[in-house]
């Protein structure tokens, strides 16, 4: 469990890194819908501007990478080249 240092030191480094990504000129909305049962999570991001997205969401599968890997969970991941699906 994490203590309220830990919490202000996590809160820090999102800071830190939202001030960066607005100073390159990124932003938009990330739609996370969620499916406890079926342990289930489907992921929809939009960004401005929209030729950072394929980059956004590949750091963002590694962050989910390591954190599963961090949970004691084998990660198989597999991604798709597809061409712009919106």
């Amino acid at each position: 469990m994490m203590n309220n240092m830990d919490n202000q030191q996590m809160q820090n480094q999102v800071e830190m890194f939202r001030q960066m990504s607005q100073k390159q000129g990124v932003s938009g909305v990330a739609y996370i819908d969620v499916y406890p049962a079926s342990g289930s999570l489907r992921y929809k991001l939009k960004v401005t501007p929209p030729e950072r997205r394929a980059e956004m969401i590949n750091n963002i599968s590694l962050i989910l990478e390591m954190m599963s890997q961090a949970f004691n969970l084998q990660v198989k991941k597999i991604i798709n080249e597809e061409a712009n699906n919106g």
